[in-house]
Formats: C-alpha cells, structure tokens, sequence
C-alpha cells in the first residue's frame, strides 16, 4: 500500500481557491481503480494550511492518478502559489489500532 500525507502550505488569500479545487478532486479520485482513501482537510486557514492524506493500492495506481488532465491543471493553475511538505509511504506492513 502507498500512503501519502502531509501539509500544503499557500498564501491565506490563495488557499479558497486551492482548497476548493483540491476538495473537487475527492470524490472523483475516491472512484480511481486503487484508491483506498483520499482527503483534504483545512488544517489552519488562518495560516494557509491544508493537510493532505491519500491511500493508494499500489505506486502504479498513485502514478496514473497523477498523470491525469486534471491534476495536471490544478498544478498549472497554482503553480508557484504553494509549497508542501507531503511524502509518499510505501508500507509493508501493518496492524490494527
């Protein structure tokens, strides 16, 4: 399984737009053959703070994922406009909490 999380960080008069178009991304990527989870929360909206957090089946399915038209917008349109610290997991192994 592939995980990834961690913060984007935009300017607080950017972060509507970029959180609207990242939420808009949820619900068709949640029906991506291999998504086990995707979400996009406001973690601080005072200091333009977004937590991202995706769960993929595999690397192959987090790649197809990214090379669609429309992550490739989103990046195009905020280009510049953000900076993350957001890292990709491979986990090999796991247990209940």
């Amino acid at each position: 399984m592939i995980v990834v999380t961690g913060q984007i960080f935009t300017d607080p008069k950017t972060l509507p737009a970029l959180f609207a178009r990242l939420q808009a991304l949820c619900e068709p990527s949640r029906a991506e053959d291999g998504c086990l989870f995707y979400h996009m929360g406001l973690e601080d909206a005072e200091k333009g703070i977004i937590m991202a957090m995706e769960g993929w089946r595999d690397m192959e399915a987090l790649q197809t994922h990214l090379a669609l038209p429309a992550i490739a917008s989103l990046l195009a349109d905020f280009d510049g406009k953000y900076t993350n610290q957001v890292t990709i997991h491979e986990v090999t192994s796991s247990q209940k909490f």
